[in-house]
């Protein structure tokens, strides 16, 4: 056998070489064809039409061969589960504050109910005072007794305004029964005229909390259709979500199957 000059020495070991390269860049093609789910190296690299990612079907982190339709179907997947994950937090904070605002109008109509209350059968009104004191010397429990009672000393002043009313008639003009008499009508008048403004003002207090009252009830007849309306949307929807994750999760797993 002829011995191989240097010149032919290095030629075949070049033609070896591309060989050698080309053998093992086809094996590793060949390696990841038709073969998803195998291990590969390094995360993104590819192979032909197949990309190198992590396991989407596991939890551990091994990194595999797949094809394009895996890689789009794992990113689906992942989108769906976003988008139900948002939702559901948006969806609880909108559910939660509109239940505040349905507990604040609940809590503010137990208030007016309670004042309202307080006004026309507990709170104990002031009717007549010790002459010469702020004592009371007659009250009255509960509005509706205030009011009456209230209503009947403005009788008993009317009665008093005529009664010197006619008395200074016959007075003498200046004299000391005259300036008397006037001085009668005078506190009668005054007196008139505070007890109606203690009764305009108790009744203006109970139409401003019945008025209080019935835009609560209205809140809250308005909320709690608000908050049922919320819930239930939020389960429907909620359902669809996870309908079209559970899909998105199926249509992975046939995708991304080992041995495509």
């Amino acid at each position: 056998m002829k011995k191989l000059t240097s010149r032919k020495l290095a030629s075949v070991l070049v033609a070896g070489a591309l060989i050698l390269g080309s053998a093992v860049a086809l094996s590793a093609s060949a390696d990841a064809a038709g073969k998803q789910g195998t291990s590969c190296a390094k995360l993104k690299s590819k192979s032909g039409t197949y990309t190198c990612i992590a396991n989407p079907t596991t939890s551990n982190l091994k990194l595999i061969w797949a094809t394009a339709n895996c890689v789009s179907a794992q990113a689906a997947y992942l989108g769906s589960v976003a988008d139900l994950a948002t939702y559901t937090k948006n969806a609880t904070n909108a559910t939660v504050q509109a239940q505040s605002l349905l507990a604040s109008y609940q809590n503010a109509l137990t208030v007016a109910q309670t004042s309202l209350n307080d006004i026309m059968n507990t709170k104990v009104f002031p009717i007549d005072y010790t002459p010469g004191t702020r004592t009371p010397s007659v009250t009255a429990i509960g509005f509706n007794a205030a009011i009456a009672a209230y209503t009947a000393k403005l009788a008993t002043d009317q009665a008093g305004i005529d009664k010197y009313t006619a008395a200074l008639a016959k007075d003498v003009v200046g004299s000391i029964q005259a300036k008397s008499d006037q001085k009668s009508i005078n506190a009668f008048q005054l007196g008139m005229k505070s007890r109606q403004s203690t009764i305009d003002l108790l009744k203006r207090q109970v139409a401003r909390i019945n008025t209080t009252i019935t835009n609560d009830q209205t809140s809250i007849a308005t909320w709690t259709s608000t908050v049922n309306g919320s819930i239930a949307q939020q389960k429907q929807l909620t359902a669809q979500l996870k309908a079209s994750t559970a899909s998105a999760k199926s249509t992975r797993t046939l995708a991304c199957k080992a041995g495509l």
